[in-house]
């Protein structure tokens, strides 16, 4: 199999890029209600023996789950994820999320259109959404991807049992009229 390299230009490149954006967006849709299930939730639940703090349950992902930048096989189910024993963003943020909602943690995926999965959970005292990235072992941190990685964040989005919500300013930490130049487009589109 070869892959033939695709150049593409202005509305060409828009468009593209928003069927590939309508795309994700869908996936991790359904997946938020996979997450929800209470069935995969009672599984994975009775693998504690108590209820886990935020950090214990990022401590106990790192001990069953290894970050892996090799060839792997991907998973989108948290059982398979543990049984695997490896993956990357995507695993980590979706075995947290799932282990967020088994210990009774309102929590939902978050995807960063361009490359990224992490994770927010709900705090009731503070009323607000606090940023997870089970990957890196951070809490509350959300402007960590345009300050330490140098991102370019266009389009984020928060996924809780198929509803989805565009939570992009967030993460910005520059909150100006360019924030998802690429999401309005696509809006207009339809």
């Amino acid at each position: 199999m070869y892959t033939r390299k695709v150049e593409k230009t202005g509305a060409g490149l828009v468009s593209l890029m928003c069927r590939l954006h309508k795309n994700s967006v869908g996936k991790y849709r359904k997946l938020s209600k996979k997450l929800a299930n209470p069935s995969l939730l009672f599984e994975l639940r009775v693998l504690f023996e108590r209820r886990y703090t935020l950090m214990e349950l990022l401590e106990w992902i790192h001990e069953k789950v290894e970050w892996s930048k090799g060839n792997i096989i991907r998973h989108n189910d948290p059982m398979e994820i543990l049984a695997y024993g490896k993956g990357r963003c995507g695993e980590f943020s979706i075995l947290f999320t799932a282990l967020c909602l088994a210990h009774n943690y309102r929590a939902r995926l978050i995807l960063d259109i361009s490359d990224h999965v992490w994770t927010e959970v709900f705090d009731n005292k503070q009323d607000r959404w606090i940023h997870v990235d089970p990957s890196e072992k951070k809490i509350d941190d959300p402007y960590m991807y345009e300050r330490d990685w140098r991102k370019n964040l266009k389009a984020i989005y928060a996924f809780e049992n198929e509803n989805v919500e565009n939570v992009t300013k967030r993460y910005k930490i520059e909150k100006n009229g360019a924030i998802a130049k690429l999401d309005n487009s696509c809006r207009q589109k339809r």
